[in-house]
């Protein structure tokens, strides 16, 4: 036996030993009670989220209601400079991503006052979510969640400010 026999046989049960693999994970899933969905939904996963974890979940018009009364702290949980480039007026840039990195959450969302609605890009971004569960979980219950963020918000050709705070 030569040496490109032996190497392609090789190649070969290596390609049967990852379909046989793979079939039997296959078939795990598709048995099991748990499965892993093989296609998601990503436009209403953060969504199912929030009410999964029983945070308010804010729509549009409540949103423009909270920005003429200032009844709401509104909170841009995007990075700096997404924030820079334009964000819902009065928002406080609070990126998630600083938050998870350093542990720590700002003393002005900790602060008794307003309660928090947090947003970030768009229906599929879930630093928002994170972000407002972070603060929950500190203690403060009047935390909501506005999924549509920059996206629903610049679609409807509402009014944004730029520049950092």
């Amino acid at each position: 036996m030569n040496k490109n026999n032996s190497a392609a046989d090789t190649a070969k049960k290596i390609l049967w030993l990852i379909l046989a693999a793979v079939l039997l994970a296959a078939g795990v899933n598709w048995i099991h009670p748990k499965r892993i969905a093989w296609v998601e939904d990503w436009g209403s996963r953060v969504e199912v989220n929030v009410v999964r974890e029983g945070i308010a979940l804010v729509q549009l018009p409540e949103m423009i209601e909270f920005l003429r009364d200032n009844s709401r702290l509104l909170v841009d949980a995007r990075p700096a400079n997404e924030y820079a480039r334009g964000h819902i007026p009065g928002a406080v840039s609070v990126p998630f991503e600083v938050v998870a990195m350093d542990g720590v959450i700002p003393i002005e969302l900790l602060r008794a006052g307003p309660g928090q609605v947090f947003y970030c890009s768009g229906p599929e971004c879930d630093d928002g979510l994170l972000l407002a569960i972070a603060v929950r979980e500190t203690g403060r219950d009047d935390v909501a969640v506005f999924i549509g963020g920059m996206e629903l918000w610049g679609s409807e050709l509402l009014a944004f400010e730029e520049g950092a705070e």
